[in-house]
């Protein structure tokens, strides 16, 4: 993931995905983490998956750009590729 929060290509969508499954065992488990560290790394959980969401559905538009209604719709975020709104 770019500084600016975006995810910038596949290798960047795979690490994050990686890195969520990685995180999520901390998560889990209730004894890893103090409560501090388990709110801080909560919100970087969901920031994460929020930009993994938003390239998948970025991506879901470049070949069917139908949903792009539906997202709308729907106030679901999509990561641009083209430029635009998302």
């Amino acid at each position: 993931m770019s500084s600016s929060g975006r995810i910038e290509d596949e290798t960047g969508y795979e690490s994050s995905l990686a890195w969520l499954v990685e995180k999520a065992k901390l998560l889990d488990d209730p004894l890893t983490l103090s409560k501090a560290e388990r709110i801080k790394l909560q919100r970087t959980y969901d920031f994460v998956e929020q930009r993994v969401l938003e390239y998948r559905r970025g991506q879901l538009l470049l070949t069917e750009p139908w949903r792009r209604k539906i997202y709308d719709e729907a106030g679901l975020k999509y990561q641009e590729f083209n430029g635009g709104k998302g």
